[in-house]
Parts: C-alpha cells; structure tokens; sequence
C-alpha cells in the first residue's frame, strides 16, 4: 500500500480562459493615431552646486540580528513553533497508526468500504498537511510583523544619529565594499536601539 509522507506542497496554477485565448488570437484593430508630441521643455538654468556629501554608515542586518528586542522576538516564536510542532508530530503518529489499520484491514473489508476508508484517510493527511503549512505562513508572517516595530525604532534613532553627525547621506552597510571605522556607528545604533527597546511582546497573527 503507498505510504503518505506528511510534507509541504504548493501547486501553481497557471491557466488562461479558453475565451480570452480565442480572443488573443484573433486580428485586433489598428491602433489610433498619436497625437504630435509635445514641443520640449526649454533647458532649464545651471543645477545649483550640491552641498559635500557627509555619510554615516549603518550595518541594518547586524543591528536587527543582535538587538534584544529582534532576540526576545526570535525566543518567543522558537516556543511557539516547539508547541505547534509537538501537535503535528502527535497527529502524524495518530496518522501511520491509522495507515497501518488500514493496512490490515484491506484484506477483510470489502472493495467498496476499503475505497470509503482510504478516501477518509487521505482527507485526514490532507488536513494535516494543510494545518502544517497555514501554521508555517503564520510564523513567517509573526516574524515580520514583529520585527518590523523594531525596524521603526532603529530607523529613528539612525535619522537622530545623522543628525548629530550633521550627515546628509545613510548607506547601509551591506552595499559598501570598504569604510573606515569612523563612518560605521553600527555599534552605536545597536546600543541605542537595546536601551529604548529591550523586548518586544509577540503577537501573532490570525491563524488562516
């Protein structure tokens, strides 16, 4: 009998309507005649001289990854997730004790009441299967929302730190190949960011 491995699947559906195939294929009109373009607008005066570019350096990523807040995040989802997945392992043994029932029993049901219980049986890992990825998609999806609080307040205190820098320009850092340490205030933004923001109480979102 073929055995069913619990494991997660996405199906793309790609498929046009038979009409709007016909309808593609068939002569389209001629378009309308444009209208004469516009006469160009007339060169404006000189640019003004750009002030000397002042840049600060931000590595975002490293911030995110070790601020307290992004790690009390990171803890309390990795104790959701033990629970969800201590519920899937259970109801995935319920499901290979119930396939080897039906596997004994193949031999003494008749075809017809065999076929009712297989079908039963499928809609059961169907259903696992299911849970397993809608929970998946929510612990994404708890994650982003979560660490986006966190992205807000760094992106303020990054605006408070180029102000004192007197900087016009902030590059992250993962776009940079070579700086010098003085326009890297990394640390200093990951200090701040762990002193306005220690935790952060995670909510999750609707289960879909």
């Amino acid at each position: 009998m073929k055995r069913y491995i619990l494991a997660l699947a996405a199906v793309c559906l790609l498929a046009g309507s038979p009409s709007a195939m016909a309808q593609a294929q068939r002569p389209q009109p001629a378009a309308p005649a444009q209208p004469a373009p516009a006469p160009a607008a007339p060169p404006r005066g000189p640019v003004e001289p750009l002030p000397a570019p002042v840049i600060v350096v931000i590595d975002f990523q490293e911030v995110l990854r070790g601020s307290a807040a992004a790690k009390s995040i990171q803890q309390q989802l990795e104790r959701t997730r033990a629970t969800y997945q201590e519920d899937i392992n259970k109801k995935e043994r319920d499901l290979r004790a119930a396939e080897q029932e039906l596997g004994q029993q193949r031999a003494v049901l008749a075809p017809e009441a065999f076929q009712l219980r297989r079908r039963d049986f499928e809609t059961r890992v169907a259903d696992v299967q299911r849970e397993v990825s809608a929970k998946k998609r929510q612990l994404d999806q708890a994650f982003e929302e979560n660490i986006s609080k966190v992205r807000e307040q760094l992106i303020t205190i990054v605006d408070e730190l180029a102000k004192e820098a007197k900087a016009n320009m902030v590059i992250s850092k993962a776009a940079i190949v070579i700086v010098e340490k003085k326009f890297d205030l990394t640390g200093e933004a990951l200090a701040r960011l762990d002193k306005k923001v220690t935790s952060v109480k995670l909510v999750m979102p609707q289960l879909k």
